[in-house]
């Protein structure tokens, strides 16, 4: 009795123990199919999500070229570490940028690299990236609307041959492989640093057509990355010019209405005077030796409130330092949103660029010119002739040299002239040879 008493308790006959055993056995299988699946399933997901950690769930890539029928193509195109190429570089990327900007794809455009630049004429193999929304369809012809934007798209610049272009969508992982190929240029021009950024390039930059340039012309987008606005109540004023992520170059007089930092910003990354976000100020150091009459050490220093990230269209002109030797008769360029005509104007609405020769300073200093005004702690240039030169808003802006390691540096800030581009009266500039141990000593730069 005890044991059949106990069998209830401890198992079940024969036959629905078997029955159990076939239960049991299917549950275990079902399990097991229940977990394979679960990691099958982690192991898709994961690889799902290291594609989009890579490219992002909505970017696509484009490889593309064109034929640029005005240029000539020079061996040091081949080098994307050369200063040729990297100026080449940023006006082709300037003219995509303006093509998507005017196109229906203007919203998912996000950003364009040159990665090559080949003979036939110029051919620039560029990588496109566009950010698709979720919620918007990926089936537009990207091709055909690039293509037709170019075709209605007409610029001083580049003579384009419309029927050249060629634009393929590419994986992430052959976009990668083309930008990683300029690696160096890469992470200068497009990699935002952080707040403790450093400078890890500049003077990168230049007009597209190193010959003379008759008078002032339009300056593409990038072309001269380290120009800025500087706006007053939100109107331009002066230009300055980007020494680090944190400091700008102006002219003192430039502040002698109003020095309050609120009431100032500052517009990098545009040559177009009405765009760009306005950057506050936090620090505007005047020479403390500046006199207004004469204008004597005209040249101030900006802080911005918070360092600025480097792209492709803002980076920092190099700093001539006191040793920097300057020739008389060399070429230089200013550029700025100044008026273009003597006494006022209107203002231009893209940036300016125009080619100065520097003028010795026993000539600038003559009696012909401007007599003992000149110090120093000043630079001439311009033409003895006039019909080129700064004028009212473009103070404070950039007055740039190449120098032997193929970088721009700055060696002027515009200062002041007897009116604008009349014979014998060139534009005077602050020598910023003279001032580099004040900078230094101000900024830390």
């Amino acid at each position: 009795m005890l044991s059949t008493s106990r069998s209830p308790r401890s198992g079940l006959p024969m036959k629905a123990s078997k029955h159990r055993n076939i239960v049991i056995a299917v549950s275990i299988i079902i399990f097991l199919l229940i977990i394979i699946a679960a990691v099958v399933s982690a192991i898709v997901i994961s690889v799902i999500r290291g594609t989009s950690s890579k490219s992002g769930s909505s970017l696509v890539y484009y490889s593309g070229s064109f034929r640029v029928l005005n240029l000539n193509y020079t061996e040091d195109y081949k080098r994307s570490s050369s200063l040729e190429f990297q100026s080449m570089a940023v006006q082709m990327e300037g003219f995509i940028y303006l093509i998507f900007n005017y196109s229906e794809l203007r919203s998912e455009y996000k950003k364009v690299q040159v990665v090559s630049l080949s003979p036939g004429s110029v051919i620039p193999g560029f990588v496109v990236t566009l950010n698709f929304d979720s919620s918007m369809s990926k089936n537009v012809s990207v091709q055909g609307i690039f293509s037709e934007s170019m075709r209605n798209t007409n610029t001083a610049q580049f003579n384009i041959d419309k029927n050249s272009l060629q634009l393929t969508e590419i994986t992430y992982d052959v976009a990668q492989n083309l930008l990683n190929s300029i690696p160096g240029y890469t992470n200068v021009r497009t990699t935002a640093q952080s707040t403790s950024q450093t400078v890890i390039d500049c003077g990168v930059g230049g007009p597209l057509i190193a010959s003379k340039i008759v008078g002032g012309t339009d300056a593409a987008l990038g072309t001269w990355p380290w120009q800025a606005s500087l706006h007053l109540n939100g109107n331009h004023v002066c230009g300055a010019s980007l020494i680090s992520n944190t400091w700008l170059t102006t002219a003192a007089h430039c502040f002698k209405s109003n020095k309050d930092v609120n009431a100032w910003t500052v517009i990098l990354g545009t040559n177009h005077l009405t765009s760009g976000s306005g950057l506050s100020i936090r620090t505007i150091v005047i020479h403390e030796n500046y006199t207004s009459g004469i204008v004597f050490n005209d040249i101030a220093l900006i802080e911005l409130s918070s360092p600025v990230y480097f792209t492709q269209y803002i980076q920092p002109v190099c700093l001539a330092d006191t040793l920097t030797a300057v020739p008389d008769n060399s070429s230089c360029y200013v550029t700025g949103w100044g008026t273009l005509t003597d006494g006022g104007g209107s203002l231009p609405s893209i940036l300016q660029q125009a080619q100065l020769m520097i003028i010795s300073t026993s000539l600038c200093s003559s009696s012909q010119m401007y007599g003992a005004i000149i110090k120093p702690s000043m630079i001439c240039a311009g033409y003895i002739e006039g019909k080129i030169d700064s004028c009212q808003g473009d103070s404070g802006g950039p007055l740039v040299a190449l120098q032997s390691n193929n970088r721009w540096s700055l060696i002027g800030i515009v200062s002041f002239g007897y009116g604008c581009a009349i014979a014998n009266k060139p534009g005077v500039y602050t020598r910023v040879t003279y001032f580099r141990n004040w900078i230094a000593q101000k900024s830390g730069i």
